[in-house]
């Protein structure tokens, strides 16, 4: 580890904040989908029934549990700049949701609407909208980033926010959305949330799930399109099998620099921004460091040594974090990546 990284390390130690295990295990106990899966796909009848208007979602229904509520907030129309800002909807198409397919059933002609009781967005394209804005808004730029810019540019990306920003942007398939539960099978303890296919005749896409909508948290949708991006235009496959709990979404180890460590490094992230950044909240942040927790302990064969306060420092140095970090076991012993996400 360089001196320079050891002395800044050290002058973040005294502001780490421990993890937060008991919201991680929530999401690591995850009930059978038997509970939720509908022969009819409840979300496809009940856009349906809206007929534009009001989708009619039952709040209740939730993947995982919140005690306090607290992760519901964050599809308030208040904590989403995006609701009144026409440009910001048109910048947050493009990280692919322009031109992918099913949006204009899934509500296209008002993403804004919401529910009169709760102010929660309940279109599918509102909340995907949501998960998209804790990637925009989480830099400081917003949508003034430019996003163009080669991913090396480490002078303008600065933060590591900002560069997986844009990375995001420039590495993504068309994002399709979909109004079907997929599971495994009746009984299954597996929903998929979102998945990546490439194939021949530039048939490449991402399809977003009935779950990911209405079943998880915007912070976890925005983890999760971060996750799905890694797949896409850099072919980062899995390695772990079914070795470890998250099953087929499974790797073998951190370096393998694979979804699982994009979507942490993204979280630690996230989670290590100012203590007054505008759009962050104290329950935002709380919701990335529980679910950095359960994807280091659930996601990987190998023990992860990479801990929140290893990551400290990633909004000030990413270039280490992106060339290093990432394909590196050890966080006293990096080395360069063979491979660079460029």
């Amino acid at each position: 580890m360089s001196s320079r990284l050891e002395i800044a390390m050290t002058r973040k130690r005294a502001l780490f904040i421990a993890a937060c295990l008991g919201g991680a295990l929530i999401y690591m106990l995850m009930p059978s989908c038997a509970v939720l899966v509908d022969a009819d796909d409840t979300l496809c009848h009940a856009l349906a029934d809206a007929k534009g208007g009001v989708v009619d979602w039952p709040v209740g229904e939730r993947w995982y549990e919140d005690p306090k509520g607290g992760c519901h907030v964050f599809d308030n129309v208040m904590m989403n700049p995006w609701w009144a800002d026409p440009d910001a909807r048109t910048y947050l198409d493009g990280f692919g949701l322009a031109q992918g397919h099913n949006w204009g059933d899934m509500q296209r002609e008002d993403p804004t609407a919401y529910d009169e009781k709760t102010y929660e967005f309940n279109t599918p394209l509102g909340r995907t909208y949501d998960g998209y804005s804790n990637i925009v808004y989480a830099n400081p730029e917003g949508i003034g980033l430019d996003r163009g810019r080669s991913l090396g540019d480490f002078e303008y990306y600065d933060t590591f926010l900002k560069w997986a920003s844009a990375y995001v942007a420039k590495k993504t398939y068309r994002v399709n959305g979909s109004c079907f539960r997929s599971c495994q099978t009746v009984g299954s303890y597996t929903c998929a949330i979102a998945r990546t296919v490439s194939g021949a005749f530039r048939n490449d896409y991402m399809d977003l799930y009935q779950t990911f909508y209405y079943e998880i948290d915007a912070v976890w949708r925005a983890s999760t399109i971060v996750h799905e991006v890694r797949h896409a235009r850099d072919e980062v496959l899995h390695t772990g099998g079914n070795g470890c709990p998250r099953r087929s979404a499974c790797d073998r180890k951190w370096s393998n620099s694979s979804s699982n460590t994009y979507e942490m490094l993204w979280l630690a992230a996230y989670y290590w921004t100012p203590e007054d950044h505008a759009f962050i909240t104290p329950a935002r942040r709380a919701r990335a460091q529980a679910l950095f927790e359960t994807l280091r302990q659930s996601a990987f064969i190998d023990p992860v040594k990479w801990d929140l306060q290893s990551l400290a420092l990633i909004n000030e140095i990413p270039e280490f974090y992106v060339y290093e970090a990432a394909c590196s076991e050890d966080p006293d012993k990096p080395h360069r990546c063979l491979v660079l996400a460029n």
